[in-house]
């Protein structure tokens, strides 16, 4: 048994069992259906809400409150600087790469 075989047998002794990571992700998947349920019921409510028209609802525990306000004004950059036609070189200068993440995705299995 050489260095790596010990390095692997102590990195898979840390790592969570494979029944317990199945059962995260299930999990995980349970609770972004229900979020999705909850959301998808709360943008319903609020619709009702805001369709009645007044500018306050009282309930036994929260109130409600509407009022209307501007639109956010934006500036299309973009379309400024292409007017402009700038070089490769100078797109090139004033470029940033954005810092690296991880995206998982949840979704039921098929036949699940």
């Amino acid at each position: 048994m050489n260095a790596q075989d010990l390095q692997f047998i102590a990195l898979a002794a840390l790592q969570p069992a494979p029944n317990a990571l199945a059962a995260k992700v299930d999990r995980l998947g349970a609770i972004a259906a229900a979020m999705a349920t909850m959301k998808e019921e709360a943008d319903q409510i609020r619709a009702e809400l805001e369709a009645a028209g007044l500018p306050s609802i009282e309930g036994q525990i929260f109130r409600a409150s509407f009022a209307q306000v501007a639109g956010r004004a934006l500036t299309d950059w973009q379309t400024i600087a292409q007017r402009f036609k700038p070089s490769a070189q100078l797109l090139r200068a004033y470029t940033k790469q954005g810092t690296e993440s991880t995206r998982m995705t949840i979704k039921a299995r098929t036949g699940a």
